[in-house]
C-alpha cells in the first residue's frame, strides 16, 4: 500500500490536471462556433459578411472542438480507496492542524481584552508578599533544615497555642499531633525530654557537623521518631519567641524576628512608679500596623521605625499583639504578652 504522503501527493496532482482541463474550456457555448455567418455591425445601414470559405474554416474548427472537448481527460480523479484509511489521514491532519496553531500562539500569544501588548504574571506570589515570616522559621538553630509547608504549619498552630492558657509539655504535643497522628506514645516521651533540654543540652556541645551527619538526607530521611524530635524542637524555639512573659520581677523582655522585608524588634517593659503601667515598643522595617485586639489599640506607621503602645492597669492575663506590614495583604505576625503580679 502507498504511503499517505504518496497517496495524497498522487491524488492533488490528479485534481489539478482535471481542473487545469477543465479551465481551458472556452466560457461561451459551442454551438457559437457553427453559425453560418459573423456579422460586426458598423452602423445600422452596413454589415460586413464573410465569405465561404472562411465559412468553411470555421465549420472545421467547430467539428474538431467539438471532438476535442466530448472526450473525457486522460487523467481521472483517484477514488477515495486510494487516498489510504480514512483515520490515519484524520490523525495526520491533526496533528499537522496542532503544531500550526502551537506555532501560530507562540508567535502571537493571545492578550486579555484589556492588554496592550504581551504581559507576563507570575504563576506564584512573590516570597516576601507570601510568607514575610518564613526567614526566620529557616533560621532556626535545628540539625537538619525542615521543610517550607512543615515550618509554615508549625507557626501557624503555634500561633494559636500562645493565646491558650496551657501547659508547656501539651504545648508542644498540640502543635505537631496533626503531622503525626501514629505516634501519640512517642510524642509524649520526646515532649518530655525537649521541656528536659536533655536535646538541647547534647545539641550545645556535640559537633554542630557530627549533629547534621546523623541526618545525611535531611528531614525526609529520618525516621518517625526523629521527625517527630525536630518537629518539637522547631515548636519549642517558635513558642518561646512569640511569647513575651511579664512579671514584677522580670520587668522587661525583648523578641526579634527575622523578615523578609528587615528585623522586627520587640520590647514589652513594666513600670511601677509613678503610675503602674506597660509599655510596648516595636521597630518595624517597613509601613506596619499593630494591634492588641483584645484592648481595640491600633497604632499605623506610614515608614520604617518605632511603633508605642502604653497600656495602663492590666489584669492577669494573655495578650495578643498582632504585627501586619502594610504593604501585603498576609496574615500578621501574633505574639503573646503574658502578664502575672506575681513575681
Amino acid at each position: 500500500m502507498k504511503s499517505d504522503a504518496d497517496t495524497i501527493r498522487n491524488f492533488l496532482i490528479g485534481l489539478l490536471e482535471h481542473f487545469s482541463r477543465i479551465d481551458s474550456s472556452p466560457s461561451g457555448p459551442v454551438d457559437d462556433l457553427t453559425g453560418n455567418s459573423i456579422s460586426v455591425s458598423s452602423s445600422p445601414d452596413q454589415t460586413i459578411s464573410t465569405s465561404t470559405a472562411s465559412k468553411n474554416t470555421y465549420d472545421s474548427a467547430a467539428v474538431e472542438s467539438s471532438s476535442t472537448f466530448s472526450q473525457p481527460p486522460s487523467t481521472e480523479i483517484p477514488p477515495i480507496s486510494e487516498f489510504g484509511e480514512l483515520p490515519s489521514v484524520q490523525d495526520h491532519f491533526q496533528t499537522v492542524l496542532k503544531r500550526r496553531l502551537q506555532l501560530e500562539i507562540s508567535q502571537n500569544p493571545p492578550r486579555f481584552p484589556w492588554e496592550s501588548n504581551v504581559t507576563d504574571y507570575p504563576v506564584e506570589l512573590a516570597e516576601s508578599s507570601a510568607q514575610p515570616w518564613m526567614l526566620q522559621l529557616r533560621s532556626l538553630p535545628l540539625p537538619t533544615a525542615l521543610p517550607d509547608d512543615i515550618l509554615a504549619g508549625l507557626l501557624n498552630r503555634c500561633q494559636e497555642l500562645i493565646a491558650e492558657s496551657l501547659q508547656p509539655g501539651v504545648q508542644l504535643i498540640k502543635a505537631v499531633e496533626n503531622l503525626f497522628p501514629d505516634q501519640p506514645q512517642a510524642m509524649d516521651q520526646i515532649a518530655g525530654l525537649v521541656l528536659a533540654n536533655a536535646t538541647v543540652r547534647s545539641t550545645a556541645t556535640r559537633d554542630v557537623a557530627a549533629l547534621k551527619a546523623a541526618f545525611p538526607e535531611g528531614y525526609a530521611g529520618a525516621n518517625p521518631q526523629q521527625q517527630v524530635t525536630l518537629t518539637m524542637l522547631a515548636a519549642k524555639e517558635i513558642l518561646n519567641t512569640l511569647t513575651l512573659t511579664l512579671t514584677p520581677g522580670t520587668p522587661t523582655q525583648h523578641r526579634e524576628w527575622l523578615t523578609a522585608e528587615g528585623n522586627v524588634a520587640m520590647t514589652v517593659h513594666y513600670q511601677a512608679a509613678p503610675t503602674e503601667q506597660i509599655s510596648l515598643s516595636v521597630n518595624v522595617p517597613c509601613p506596619s500596623q499593630i494591634t492588641m485586639p483584645t484592648l481595640g489599640q491600633t497604632v499605623t506607621q506610614t515608614r520604617p521605625g518605632i511603633l508605642n503602645l502604653t497600656l495602663p492597669e492590666l489584669a492577669d492575663g494573655t495578650y495578643p499583639v498582632e504585627i501586619c506590614f502594610s504593604d501585603t495583604n498576609t496574615a500578621p505576625l501574633t505574639f503573646a504578652l503574658r502578664w502575672s503580679h506575681e513575681a
